[in-house]
């Protein structure tokens, strides 16, 4: 989908970018239309901040999605329980435009009414529906049933493909979501599914296992991080058509700082573009200058951060694993030493509270190792520490390390001859 004019800022940061600037996944894009036209539901499964939600809309813009589905992206993330998700899908459909002017919103509209409720608004001029924001006591929503807005989608002229974004949020749901969901789904065949989440392991789960609800129920499909020679000549491409120029080094640079995660490399790289001037040249020094203006963008929430660990022992274990980087044997008598960790119980503790599941600080890569979840929250406690030099030193290594401890090779023992 072609932009109307130029950019001044190519270097998107938002979910939806023109196709001309969204970088690559030829590939990806191709072979998720392909699994969906063959209809497969698919599980996308992604870690955070590669652009998975950018993905699902650049696929959304293509000519065979784009004229053959009505699309719908639902994002759960914030969801808690069964009455979230509910008011969740029923907001976006019952706005997205292919439902406009269509009974089910005239049904809402009757639905509200007959509740004696002000709390949704339905204009019949314009076809928009109005719902309060998820966490405003939807209990007292007022609701179509489940069921109707499923029939709703079964009976378009046109198939339909909906996404639900961080899908394993469900699993969190005092009830069983996944039951419920299934047996809606599971008849569904005027729509196809995405079930899309950052959680490879709680995917995996979900619907690989035999026990669960959505077993063997979609194909998995699973997006890396762009390759560095890959984001390298899109820098280079974009800033040539602006008479622009950017050193391979600094790319390369910015690749090992963020570890291929496409969010913040794009965040950083938008400070940079609109800071180099026509016929200028961005190097690493450039780099460096606009993750400093990324880290004092986000000096309060850090701070922020910080001051909800109430515990010291807590905050020291967070401090460790930013200054080591790839973090492991935390409970060995040197690494307690050398950071001042009080004893191996109280660290075993930091860690359960650090992953917690609602907002994870430290992510767990492998056995007994850890890292900072947020690689510009490493930054910035690093800046705070006086040693950001040192992690720009070791970004390479940092970025290997890591990259190896994530992405084991196996090999298997084979017969005897």
């Amino acid at each position: 989908m072609a932009s109307m004019s130029r950019p001044e800022n190519p270097f998107y940061t938002i979910i939806q970018i023109p196709d001309e600037y969204f970088c690559d996944r030829g590939k990806e894009t191709d072979e998720i239309i392909r699994l969906i036209q063959n209809g497969n539901n698919v599980v996308l499964k992604a870690q955070r901040r590669i652009g998975k939600s950018s993905l699902i809309q650049h696929i959304f813009n293509q000519e065979p999605i784009k004229s053959g589905y009505n699309t719908l992206y639902v994002d759960i993330f914030g969801t808690k329980n069964l009455d979230d998700f509910h008011i969740a899908f029923q907001n976006k459909l019952l706005n997205a435009p292919f439902a406009k002017a269509a009974k089910i919103k005239k049904n809402f509209a009757m639905l509200a009414k007959g509740l004696n409720v002000s709390l949704g608004e339905y204009n019949p001029v314009t076809g928009s529906i109005s719902l309060p924001s998820i966490g405003s006591t939807p209990s007292q929503l007022p609701k179509i049933p489940m069921e109707e807005l499923f029939d709703f989608l079964e009976n378009t002229r046109k198939p339909n493909l909906v996404v639900f974004d961080e899908f394993q949020q469900i699993q969190y749901y005092p009830e069983r979501m996944a039951a419920i969901l299934r047996s809606f789904t599971q008849r569904m065949n005027n729509t196809k599914f995405i079930f899309s989440g950052s959680s490879n392991h709680m995917l995996t789960v979900m619907f690989q296992m035999a026990n669960q609800p959505f077993y063997k129920s979609a194909e998995p499909f699973e997006i890396y991080p762009l390759s560095r020679e890959t984001y390298s000549q899109f820098c280079s491409r974009i800033f040539t058509e602006y008479e622009k120029e950017i050193t391979d080094d600094a790319v390369t640079f910015l690749y090992y700082l963020f570890s291929g995660e496409t969010a913040p490399m794009q965040e950083t790289m938008n400070h940079v573009f609109r800071k180099v001037q026509s016929h200028q040249k961005a190097d690493i020094n450039s780099i460096k200058d606009a993750v400093n203006e990324l880290l004092d963008a986000r000096d309060t929430s850090f701070r922020e951060i910080l001051n909800r660990i109430e515990r010291e022992k807590t905050r020291n274990t967070l401090f460790c694993i930013a200054a080591m980087g790839v973090a492991d044997s935390l409970t060995s008598s040197q690494v307690m030493k050398d950071y001042h960790l009080d004893n191996a119980s109280s660290v075993q503790k930091a860690l359960l509270n650090l992953q917690d599941e609602n907002s994870p600080l430290i992510k767990k890569i492998a056995k007994g190792t850890y890292v900072i979840d947020d690689r510009l929250f490493e930054l910035w406690i690093a800046r705070e520490g006086n040693y950001l030099n040192i992690k720009y030193a070791t970004a390479e290594t940092r970025f290997r390390r890591q990259n190896e401890l994530e992405n084991p090779v196996f090999r298997p023992i084979g017969p005897k001859e």
